[in-house]
């Protein structure tokens, strides 16, 4: 059995291992000393990979958060704006109109970030359909704040609140926000799915990364085995070979040397050696 083993482990390496002895010296030190750095070069390759895409999709969740803040931000302008409405509408105190007011100035800055976030989605088809969603809610708010003003205007003119006409109204802007709340809502729990998957996503690369480091760190070994394998089949057996035929000299007992072929640094010692043992 281990004989077996012995003669196929010698088929397996024997030819490649005269062919390796058929390399110049100087082609056999590159070789050793290259090989370990194959699993270093291997190592930060993986390692800058995953560094960039990790930091692609760290941006893209930070994205995430911040176009979910955004529209909470505009759900809240929406919500106080009609609040202070009806309240205006109930007591005719100008203090109720103040949330109408911050939402009239803010909300164009607000649709400003909510679309500069959107323009940084990756992917065309997720951007344009992303893009599309907000022109919708901005349509829907601009309806809801043109039925507030209205209201304001209705009222400030001398109109009752009790109004058949504030009524319709007030019924047509409740569906209006209704709307508002769910798509806000609806645009919210998406953003909360993909940013979940982008969590999924940094958790495989972390994966991933441990994996690369582990393969890595065997390649490093492997290599390091080999080149020093390669040293030992290589150089170090041509010198072990001038060392015995140089003793057995020296003790009387000459070995046969046979008369190197080598044409490298190696090869010269070699033939110097061989022209003294045949005198």
């Amino acid at each position: 059995m281990a004989r077996g083993l012995a003669d196929t482990w010698s088929a397996l390496v024997g030819p490649p291992m005269r062919a390796w002895e058929r390399v110049p010296i100087r082609v056999q030190g590159r070789i050793t000393v290259a090989l370990p750095l194959v699993a270093v070069v291997i190592s930060a390759v993986l390692a800058l990979n995953g560094n960039l895409t990790r930091v692609a999709i760290e941006t893209d969740i930070q994205r995430k958060f911040e176009m979910t803040a955004a529209l909470g931000n505009l759900s809240s302008l929406m919500v106080n704006a009609e609040t202070g409405m009806r309240g205006f509408l109930l007591t005719g105190e100008q203090e109720y109109l103040e949330p109408f007011g911050q939402a009239t100035q803010q909300l164009p800055s607000a649709f400003g970030e909510l679309t500069a976030l959107a323009s940084a989605e990756p992917g065309a088809q997720p951007r344009a359909e992303m893009v599309g969603r907000l022109r919708e809610l901005e349509t829907l708010t601009g309806q809801q704040m043109a039925d507030l003003s209205f209201q304001q205007q209705f009222v400030a003119g001398g109109g009752s609140p009790a109004d058949p006409e504030i009524r319709r109204h007030l019924e047509y802007g409740k569906g209006l926000m209704d709307r508002i709340r769910s798509e806000v809502a609806d645009f919210q729990g998406q953003e909360r799915a993909l940013l979940d998957d982008r969590i999924d996503d940094i958790n495989a690369i972390r994966i991933r990364d441990y994996v690369s480091v582990a393969l890595a760190l065997v390649a490093a070994l492997a290599t390091r085995f080999l080149a020093w394998f390669l040293f030992r089949r290589g150089i170090l057996r041509r010198v072990d070979r001038l060392t015995t035929c140089l003793r057995s000299r020296r003790e009387g007992t000459p070995e046969e040397f046979p008369e190197p072929t080598k044409r490298d640094q190696m090869g010269q010692l070699e033939r110097e050696v061989h022209q003294v043992l045949r005198r």
